[in-house]
């Protein structure tokens, strides 16, 4: 019996491990995710506070990522990914700890969200460049499409949990819930046998990154997406990270759960259209997954011009189902494109440019918050992503990649 393309890349030991292992970590993220914003307005922060957490965060994996990337490409993916796993753990493990005790205070979730960014900036690399050494390139793009399932699954759970502990045991047993995830990946990690590609003659790693760099610049739409995605991406992190929580508990009155709900409604979206997505062939993945990404923007719109639980819930399901599409195509056409020896440090390059304008973004989303409301933030972000995508598409080299 012929079975879906999508279970297929699960008939592999070594990748099914490592669906295992990120599937339960990123549970644990998207339930520590709730408890963030929840804690900080607890300890008295303000919109201020929480853009400045999220900074924390996207400031020190923009510091990390390149080396990250180097990294990635001199080291066993497989040992990076568990060393930062185990990392994650103690790390949010310490913050449950304080929590419990009441000890906790702003300035340690700032550190957190720090350190994790750091983490991730190995992390990041090491997972986009393993997947071909787990499965055969036919299968990529369904490899790419499970993967991102199990971000779906715990997008969608997640949230859910993570707003239930919030609101009956508090954020301290979010963070406990974390930690026991990472520690678990790591574990399930730690069985697979990745077929790592033979590695070359060290060199100094500024010479690496700087051939990671140069190859970007060469090939015109993989440094156009990567670059110009920058103002993209910072609005998607403003108005998700800062302008949401503020929505829901300032404009629609809700609390954690609600937000957990609205945010679980994300990964709704993201698993629909993985699995679609997972069942076709797609020729022109460049045009497509443009048009995805001006979908995203449009998800945008819905956010802020109609600001209700119910438009809430159908922008972040049709958010999610563009993010995770143009996700899957991006993911898949550098695995095909980049030479494997390459991946990491492209893969590093990848986020790098993405993220420049991040570390700024979340504090110019809460002041555009504070003073024009949480709605008008949506509405920037929207107008700067569809306008940005369908400008891409003028390009050739985009519209034609396959």
């Amino acid at each position: 019996m012929r079975v879906p393309r999508i279970i297929e890349p699960l008939r592999h030991r070594d990748f099914r491990l490592l669906w295992t292992g990120q599937t339960l970590t990123l549970l644990g993220s998207f339930v520590s995710n709730i408890a963030y914003p929840f804690q900080v307005l607890q300890l008295g922060g303000s919109a201020l506070e929480l853009g400045v957490l999220v900074s924390a965060y996207t400031g020190a994996s923009l510091v990390f990522l390149l080396i990250g990337g180097a990294v990635a490409d001199r080291v066993p993916r497989r040992t990076l990914i568990i060393v930062t796993e185990l990392a994650s753990g103690v790390t949010v493990g310490v913050m449950a700890i304080l929590g419990f005790a009441g000890t906790l205070q702003i300035w340690h979730l700032y550190v957190t969200y720090a350190l994790f960014g750091a983490a991730s900036a190995f992390s990041v690399p090491a997972l986009g460049a393993i997947i071909p050494e787990l499965v055969p390139e036919e299968i990529l793009v369904a490899g790419n499409a499970v993967q991102g399932l199990s971000r779906q699954g715990a997008r969608v759970g997640g949230p859910i949990v993570g707003g239930l502990l919030v609101a009956t045991a508090g954020p301290a047993s979010a963070f406990a819930f974390d930690a026991v995830t990472f520690f678990l990946s790591a574990g399930a990690v730690a069985l697979t046998r990745a077929r790592p590609l033979v590695t070359e003659a060290r060199r100094s790693i500024l010479r690496e990154i700087r051939e990671g760099f140069a190859f970007v610049f060469s090939v015109q739409w993989l440094w156009v997406t990567i670059f110009g995605w920058a103002l993209i991406v910072a609005a998607f992190i403003g108005a998700i990270t800062v302008a949401l929580p503020l929505l829901v508990t300032t404009v629609l009155g809700g609390g954690a759960v609600t937000y957990g709900i609205i945010s679980a409604g994300v990964g709704v979206g993201e698993a629909i259209g993985a699995t679609a997505l997972a069942q076709v062939k797609i020729r022109r993945s460049g045009l497509v997954m443009y048009l995805f990404g001006a979908l995203s923007g449009v998800s945008f719109f819905i956010y802020g011009l109609v600001p209700t639980v119910p438009g809430a819930l159908v922008a972040s399901a049709i958010n999610g189902l563009s993010f995770a599409c143009f996700g899957i195509l991006w993911v898949t056409a550098l695995q095909v494109h980049v030479p494997r020896r390459l991946l990491g440090r492209v893969t590093s390059v990848d986020y790098f440019g993405g993220g420049l304008l991040t570390p700024i973004a979340p504090i110019g989303a809460a002041f555009l918050a504070q003073s024009q409301g949480p709605a008008f933030v949506f509405i920037v972000a929207g107008a700067i992503t569809v306008v940005l995508t369908l400008a891409a598409l003028l390009l050739p080299s985009i519209r034609d990649l396959e």
